[in-house]
């Protein structure tokens, strides 16, 4: 049975881009809010960099060309999806910002 209150589970990757999120050398920095995705997997990570916009304490959006051309979301959504203290400290930084406004 899976939990419905996860970010995962409201995201609903296929397998192959759930696998792919979990075994991946991904980095990550909070900017603004919202989480930049570099993947070490690669010899050039510098080029396998996205922002993932993270609202409502869901990443919405990549700005990778996967997450553009694909049906569901990319792996770098979901690398921070199934990360949560990730995503919570880009939420709890969204939240700090929009009260000290």
């Amino acid at each position: 049975m899976h939990d419905t209150s996860l970010p995962i589970s409201q995201l609903d990757p296929a397998k192959r881009v759930l696998k792919r999120a979990q075994y991946e050398a991904f980095e990550f920095s909070l900017l603004n809010g919202n989480v930049l995705v570099r993947n070490a997997s690669y010899s050039d990570p510098i080029e396998h960099e996205y922002l993932v916009t993270v609202h409502d304490g869901l990443p919405r959006s990549c700005e990778c060309p996967s997450d553009t051309h694909s049906q569901g979301p990319c792996k770098h959504r979901v690398a921070v999806a199934i990360r949560t203290s990730i995503l919570e400290a880009a939420s709890a930084m969204q939240e700090a910002s929009t009260t000290s406004e």
